[in-house]
């Protein structure tokens, strides 16, 4: 039998045996018997609620029971999150190799152009430096390099400086401007 119902059952007779001495002596005109049995049933009633407080303080079943979902739940969050974290991280590699390739490819085209370009340059720049001397050698030929015989042009001269005026007089007053 259960620790709980033995109890209870004492608990139950005592307060029996307790109203059973309050009554007989209550009739008896016996003041010592009738506080006996209400002595008797304080301590069951005390036994009583002993027994209530043991059980809602002791037995955690129910409370046991949300623990166990919340920590079932925590856990779940946490792989959860451990999983998300891990995708994370995945994709940001992925993204670290994709940004690396493009650079690298980037960096590649740019040579190439550079290249290409450096080409174009040096064969333009051969192209226009074998013009420029075949323009040189035709103009030389054409007799338009040779040097002339100074030509006589028309010389515009100018009015050779006038007379000097004589001197005015200036006022050299004080305030007035004069050249």
């Amino acid at each position: 039998m259960d620790l709980n119902k033995a109890a209870i059952a004492t608990a139950g007779g005592i307060l029996t045996a307790g109203s059973t001495v309050i009554i007989r002596s209550a009739s008896t005109d016996n003041v010592a018997g009738s506080i006996g049995g209400a002595c008797l049933v304080m301590a069951g009633l005390t036994l009583i609620i002993l027994i209530f407080v043991r059980r809602w303080v002791c037995e955690t079943g129910a409370e046991r029971q949300s623990l166990g979902h919340a920590q079932r739940d925590a856990q779940d969050e946490r792989s959860r999150y451990i999983a998300l974290k891990a995708a994370l991280e995945g994709e940001h590699a992925r993204l670290t190799r994709d940004m690396a390739a493009e650079r690298a490819g980037v960096a590649a085209t740019l040579r190439a152009e550079r290249a290409k370009m450096a080409a174009e340059y040096r064969e333009s720049r051969a192209k226009e430096l074998s013009e420029a001397f075949q323009t040189g050698v035709e103009m030389e030929r054409a007799g338009m390099l040779k040097r002339r015989q100074p030509q006589r042009g028309n010389l515009l001269t100018f009015p050779g400086p006038q007379a000097e005026m004589p001197d005015q007089a200036r006022s050299r007053e004080h305030g007035v401007v004069g050249p």
